[in-house]
């Protein structure tokens, strides 16, 4: 049952990311139907992730009281309502409102997902598992372009936000049928005397949350999903407008690129798992691996200022994205060692926070293109932003996270607790 919940998350993954990135897909038509300007269109972007962090934060915990699968259930239904909203959708603030309730209904996403996802794997493996289901953003952001664009192109955009609503549907009828909370024995090692643990006070939760370890990962996932909602939002554009490709080799190209690198995520990733089976060090595993790839994303992504050829193009964008984009699984793999009865809250406050990203990344890449007056000169600007991010934000991860862990590999902020 755990690699069926596994296969059922990556689905559900898929079609979560394939909601994201579609807006991109449609930017250029809904652009034109509605006579948007670059900022315009950059506001609807940002708009998905306005009230995504408070969504995220609320669900998360709630996750933690009503279950996990109830959770992913509620969430896949809210995505098929709004997702067949786009009939209804006829001006500027309604497309607006459309992205802001789909971003409600996805904050908890994340979160919901790795606690559910600890009930079934060990420790050990749960770098693999988290960048296996994460792969299905991959495949659900890039491998569903072709199809999604070719709809847009002979159907028009509202078509295809339907159909997405209606495969969240079918997911939700095969979810409630088949999925389980949890398998009848018990993964996770028992902490000394969980069994009749008192919960979690506030003042050991802040204190984890206030620790260099949960600052740093929060940083260098919010890079991260600086990169993703750049590359959701604004690399169809790019791809069109600034490197000169038609709809379907800009299609065809993001699906090719981003399924190199989402293999790229689950191969980066499992070397963290293995590094720390050897060592039982996260600094030394999850640490070492997750600020290197974040490093050499930003190189890479930098280097298309210097190269314009459409081929390094395509190949900087893809290995760019492979190294960046991983570290998410390595933060959520350190987050969720730190106070493992909260682990939905933790991980869901990150993962809800660093979406304020997703609300800065669209607006700042937008006013950057069009402060620039010639589009590539804006998108080689855009491109050096995101770079120095990566750079800057994997330096300190480096640095900084689990700097205090001991030779066993067990971390302070956990010693602290289980001594309780």
């Amino acid at each position: 049952m755990a690699r069926v919940t596994l296969v059922l998350l990556f689905v559900l993954y898929m079609i979560n990311y394939a909601d994201k990135t579609i807006a991109g897909y449609s930017a250029v038509p809904i652009m034109e139907e509605f006579g948007l300007s670059q900022k315009e269109w950059g506001l609807v972007g940002s708009s998905f992730f306005w009230f995504f962090s408070i969504a995220g934060i609320l669900g998360a915990a709630l996750s933690d009281r009503i279950g996990t699968k109830k959770m992913l259930a509620i969430m896949a239904i809210s995505w098929t309502v709004v997702q067949f909203g786009a009939y209804a959708i006829a001006s500027l603030p309604m497309l607006v409102l459309a992205r802001v309730l789909l971003g409600i209904g996805e904050g908890p996403f994340w979160a919901t997902v790795v606690s559910h996802l600890n009930k079934w794997y060990p420790e050990e493996k749960r770098g693999l598992v988290y960048s296996t289901v994460n792969f299905g953003a991959f495949v659900g952001a890039v491998a569903s372009a072709p199809l999604l664009v070719s709809m847009i192109d002979q159907n028009g955009w509202r078509f295809a936000w339907a159909f997405m609503g209606a495969l969240s549907l079918i997911w939700f009828l095969v979810w409630s049928w088949i999925g389980k909370e949890k398998p009848k024995l018990s993964v996770t090692p028992i902490l000394p005397a969980a069994s009749e643990a008192p919960k979690a006070k506030w003042s050991e939760i802040s204190r984890v949350m206030l620790s260099s370890t949960y600052i740093f990962c929060f940083l260098i996932y919010f890079g991260q999903i600086w990169g993703t909602t750049f590359a959701a939002v604004w690399e169809p554009v790019y791809l069109v407008k600034a490197i000169h490709l038609t709809n379907q080799q800009m299609a065809y190209s993001i699906a090719g690129t981003g399924l190199v690198a989402g293999l790229m995520t689950i191969l980066i990733s499992s070397m963290g798992d293995r590094l720390y089976k050897k060592h039982r060090s996260y600094r030394k595993s999850y640490v070492l691996i997750g600020g290197v790839s974040i490093i050499l994303g930003g190189l890479f992504f930098y280097s298309v200022t210097w190269v314009q050829s459409t081929a390094w193009v395509l190949i900087a964008l893809c290995l760019g994205k492979g190294f960046a984009f991983s570290v998410g699984t390595a933060a959520s793999v350190i987050v969720s060692s730190l106070m493992p009865t909260r682990t939905g809250l933790l991980v869901g406050v990150m993962s809800s926070l660093v979406t304020l990203a997703g609300i800065i990344s669209p607006l700042v890449t937008g006013s950057i293109v069009e402060a620039a007056g010639d589009i590539s000169t804006g998108f080689s600007h855009a491109m050096t932003v995101n770079a120095l991010i990566y750079l800057v934000f994997g330096v300190l991860f480096l640095i900084f996270v689990k700097r205090n862990e001991g030779k066993s590999g067990i971390s302070t902020q956990i010693s602290h607790i289980t001594e309780k």
